[in-house]
């Protein structure tokens, strides 16, 4: 029989930070023989979430620990060993559910911890946690913090299964139906998605592309008519496959998702500002030709109105003849073959670089 679950009701993130210190607060030394599991689990997160920026060899031991919540903005704050006879380290943990991190936070919150503590620890260390799902290319950058994503999260839980604590217990559940929730995309008919296949869906194409050695970013996409869930595809990382122009003056051509289905190619600015539309009618006339000469089943359509902007969709690509079907592969039960889809990405792809060259090489820049 279920069971009511406190984070059913304790959805915020600060209910998250108490929780975090909560377990954290458990590998002081002193509930070592009193509460061995909590204390054997506290431990092992803690150690874990520094072993995101120092390596094993250097963990000292634990000898004193002072764990706090919200000081100075900072979501959990942990001073390890404040006696000067060990090795003292100052943790900054900045918690996040599903908002993504904003406004520098991370650094502000460094720059607050090292002012106030500036005599009082050897090494400081900053971890980003976020227990729901984020696109990559979003996450602060590995030289800024370590990450500490739900799937390390739950790594650690996992192996404490027999705390026989509520809390603890709860959260790991919560967290473990987030998980299943996100990864239920790979056995449910995509008509039947919501939100969390959505993002699951994302999560592994994000992680799929860029094995291929291309750019992929997902989030969601303001607009007035409500918004949506949107994926962001284009050539090689760190390369030039997609740009028409030079590095002086160039825009972008790459493929959009929207909620999972829809696919269109756009145009960005990039280099040049706003895209003009007769900019946006050079593009189109290229991808027609280039698609009209190498491709039997992809179908390009106009997309609406060409009035410009930062950023415009050229054209919506369908398939076949599934032009009101998602642009993705599927059986007939309606799951999602992902490396067939990827396959048909990748001819898209290969269609916008064709465009991107011989654009460039005409000089058209918007």
């Amino acid at each position: 029989m279920t069971t009511p679950n406190l984070y059913g009701f304790a959805t915020k993130e600060l209910a998250q930070d108490a929780t975090i210190a909560y377990i954290l607060a458990w590998a002081d030394p002193k509930y070592s023989e009193s509460h061995c599991r909590l204390h054997a689990l506290g431990t092992e997160l803690l150690r874990s979430l520094l072993r995101t920026q120092i390596q094993e060899a250097d963990l000292p031991p634990i000898e004193t620990l002072l764990v706090e919540t919200q000081v100075d903005r900072i979501d959990i704050l942990v001073r390890i060993n404040t006696d000067q006879n060990a090795k003292r380290i100052i943790l900054i943990i900045e918690d996040k559910v599903s908002t993504a991190e904003h406004s520098n936070q991370i650094e502000r919150y460094k720059e607050a911890a090292e002012n106030k503590y500036k005599d009082d620890y050897d090494q400081l260390v900053a971890v980003y946690l976020k227990t729901g799902n984020e696109s990559k290319a979003s996450l602060p950058p590995k030289k800024k913090c370590g990450r500490f994503l739900r799937r390390n999260l739950l790594g650690v839980l996992n192996k404490f299964q027999d705390t026989q604590n509520t809390i603890v217990d709860d959260f790991r559940t919560h967290l473990q139906n987030w998980e299943e929730d996100t990864n239920s995309w790979k056995s449910k008919s995509y008509r039947e998605w919501q939100g969390g296949q959505y993002q699951g869906f994302y999560v592994a194409l994000e992680s799929t592309w860029q094995k291929k050695g291309n750019q992929c970013g997902w989030g969601y996409y303001a607009n007035p008519s409500g918004g949506f869930l949107a994926c962001w595809l284009s050539g090689e990382q760190g390369g030039k496959l997609n740009w028409i122009g030079t590095e002086d003056r160039h825009a972008d051509i790459f493929m959009q998702i929207h909620d999972a289905t829809r696919l269109t190619v756009r145009l960005g600015g990039g280099g040049t500002g706003k895209v003009t539309s007769p900019f946006m009618w050079q593009a189109f006339g290229a991808l027609e030709k280039f698609n009209n000469e190498t491709s039997d089943d992809i179908q390009i359509e106009k997309a609406g109105r060409f009035r410009g902007g930062w950023g415009a969709a050229v054209a919506n690509v369908t398939f076949g003849e599934q032009e009101q079907e998602p642009w993705f592969v599927f059986d007939t039960n309606g799951i999602v073959n992902m490396e067939a889809s990827i396959e048909r990405l990748l001819r898209v792809q290969e269609l916008l670089q064709k465009v991107a060259k011989h654009l460039t090489e005409q000089g058209a820049v918007s």
